[in-house]
């Protein structure tokens, strides 16, 4: 049932309020969690007797979810796909293809400190991903701050498993960054992509200090994508300086909000004229030759074959 299998990080843990019901789609599949205790659980955001959302339901003493239109009660047997919260976000699959979503590195790591945030980019999925991985637009996008005209060094690819794959170089920075971290001449990056919501990089600076970057995305719709950024770092630990970094990937982030409002649309015409030109680009190209949108159709085939297979169903019926 592709794309659903794959984990779907939905937000962060710290946006949610767990006293009442959360609602958020997978492209234009309609969803609603609950909190039973502390586990989460998942339905259709539709409820089964005449159509009202549950946005308003009220969470009962039994841990069910009611509908604030009559009143029915929708309890663990509606359940819908698999809920779970890893690594302080909440996540939800449909028959999940692995048994948990890609690890942040160093995130148990007390000598990191930590910050997280979501924001919305105006484009697919896929130009999104690339967007992470491309490896030159330092100098013309993110310029002002700490992009350099010197090509990145040290290019190297590598082809993990059929669904993960790794870049590393080396970047030369400008003097501009110098005001906000004095002496970084160079980053080392070493970035990993998994298909087809995950990218995680790795930014090794001068003097062996890192700073983790790295982001979940969510499909809204079919040019709208939801971003789930996680920040990290072994250095400025302070209130304020923490604030400095956390300011600094914002503006960056924007930076490339702004740009990616100018792709076109992804149709057969820009597939035909787009250049594929670094090696890793290939092959992340033709990783998304397979994926589906969760559109009304494959969220229709999803609900069937849910249905089907659902012992609770039959037995209601």
């Amino acid at each position: 049932m592709q794309p659903y299998n794959y984990w779907h990080c939905i937000d962060l843990i710290k946006n949610i309020d767990k006293s009442k019901p959360y609602s958020f789609n997978i492209g234009e599949l309609p969803l609603i969690t609950w909190f039973n205790d502390t586990q989460p659980i998942t339905t259709i955001n539709i409820c089964k007797h005449m159509g009202s959302k549950l946005d308003d339901g009220k969470i009962t003493s039994k841990g069910c979810l009611k509908c604030p239109y009559h009143g029915l009660e929708h309890s663990i047997k509606d359940n819908f796909g698999e809920s779970m919260i890893f690594q302080d976000k909440l996540w939800w699959s449909y028959e999940p293809i692995k048994n948990k979503p890609l690890s942040i590195p160093f995130y148990n790591n007390e000598n990191y400190a930590t910050t997280s945030f979501t924001l919305d980019m105006n484009a697919n999925v896929k130009d999104c991903m690339i967007n992470t991985f491309d490896i030159y637009h330092f100098a013309h996008v993110h310029g002002n701050l700490f992009g350099h005209n010197e090509p990145p060094r040290n290019y190297k690819f590598s082809k993990l498993t059929n669904d993960k794959l790794s870049v590393s170089y080396r970047y030369k920075t400008n003097k501009n960054i110098e005001k906000i971290k004095p002496n970084l001449h160079i980053l080392d990056n070493f970035q990993i992509f998994e298909y087809p919501y995950t990218s995680s990089s790795i930014l090794k600076l001068d003097d062996n200090e890192k700073i983790i970057i790295h982001v979940n995305m969510l499909p809204l719709s079919v040019n709208k994508t939801k971003w789930i950024v996680t920040l990290k770092h072994n250095f400025w630990k302070s209130y304020f300086d923490k604030m400095k970094i956390d300011l600094v990937l914002k503006y960056i982030l924007h930076q490339d909000q702004s740009q990616l409002c100018q792709i076109s649309s992804t149709n057969l015409f820009k597939n035909n004229i787009v250049f594929k030109h670094e090696e890793h680009f290939k092959h992340i190209n033709k990783m998304y030759n397979s994926y589906k949108f969760p559109d009304m159709y494959s969220t229709m085939m999803l609900y069937n074959y849910h249905k089907n297979n659902d012992i609770y169903y039959m037995n209601d019926i």
